[in-house]
């Protein structure tokens, strides 16, 4: 199917504020809402889209419409146009006011805890024509979403090897096991670990295993599966809020618990001479797909903030 051949060049430009409203949430009345348009007039839009392409581009499963093989295709293709369309004007005036449309980009909830988000919103108030979209989920369902197209660009706890994938060392984040008691840690040893109680939220997984691979080496077997959670939660701080609160035990970023560290409210586990355990956050972006300027301006605004992990 080739959306560019002049039959499909005849869609309305209407008609992909439509598509993309509804493609991206798969209802047609927010669709219509979102885009400022009647539910009527969205429903007309995509039965032209329909007897235009001569295909089929969403179908309802359940109360929501997903793209089919054909809507992907053409969500692609208006992306492009949208791309086309804001490098043109980019390259009418390279001043920073003509440098505008949206960004997306995917991140671990623990992303939002460090200081890298408010000083990329300080960096965005100089270019107010570009928008972000951001979404908060675990490595895997980022590395996903890249692969997918759903976004630009993402960070991540882990390389996932992928032939779509190439991976920009971005920083370096430690990993520490807290506590609201001294004695609970005094107490861990690798063949006590399965003893104790953990609290499990989204990415936990990753900072555990990385965590006692560095820590616990004689566990050869350990992982975050092995553990006995008593809480378990979506949301990092509220994760944090449990371990503060006495009811587990759990691994996180020090950039997330630091404040806590400092005033007592939390203890970290005594390494004691073995050294912090870091690891490498990536950027990850599609290698098969051109981006457009804005989205490598930001890119490069986030490894601005890290000038030591820039390539030679």
């Amino acid at each position: 199917m080739n959306f560019a051949s002049q039959k499909y060049l005849k869609l309305d430009p209407k008609l992909f504020k439509a598509f993309m409203a509804v493609a991206e949430y798969g209802s047609y009345a927010t669709a219509a809402k979102k885009s400022a348009q009647s539910p009527s007039v969205v429903s007309d839009h995509m039965i032209k889209i329909r007897e235009t392409l001569g295909h089929d581009v969403v179908i309802k499963v359940s109360d929501t419409y997903k793209l089919t093989s054909a809507g992907k295709m053409l969500q692609q293709y208006i992306r492009r146009i949208m791309d086309v369309t804001a490098e043109f004007h980019d390259g009418l005036d390279q001043g920073q006011e003509s440098m505008e449309g949206m960004v997306r980009y995917a991140m671990p909830p623990s992303c939002l805890q460090s200081p890298h988000f408010p000083m990329l919103l300080q960096r965005r108030l100089d270019f107010p024509g570009i928008a972000l979209q951001v979404e908060l989920c675990p490595t895997e369902a980022v590395t996903q979403s890249v692969i997918d197209d759903r976004f630009d660009f993402g960070f991540v706890t882990e390389r996932i090897e992928h032939p779509s994938l190439r991976y920009i060392p971005f920083c370096e984040e430690e990993y520490v096991l807290v506590s609201s008691s001294r004695s609970t840690l005094d107490e861990l040893q690798p063949d006590t670990v399965m003893d104790h109680r953990f609290i499990n939220y989204p990415g936990m997984d990753v900072c555990f295993d990385l965590w006692a691979r560095h820590f616990m080496t004689e566990a050869k077997t350990l992982t975050a599966r092995s553990l006995y959670h008593t809480g378990d939660i979506n949301d990092i701080v509220g994760a944090i809020k449990m371990v503060i609160g006495g009811l587990g035990i759990s691994v996180f970023p020090r950039h997330c618990v630091e404040a806590y560290l400092e005033n007592g409210e939390l203890v970290e586990y005594d390494k004691g001479d073995l050294p912090p355990m870091m690891n490498t956050i990536y950027i990850t972006t599609r290698r098969d797909i051109s981006q457009p300027r804005r989205v490598d301006t930001v890119i490069q605004w986030f490894r601005d903030m890290h000038p030591e992990f820039q390539e030679e």
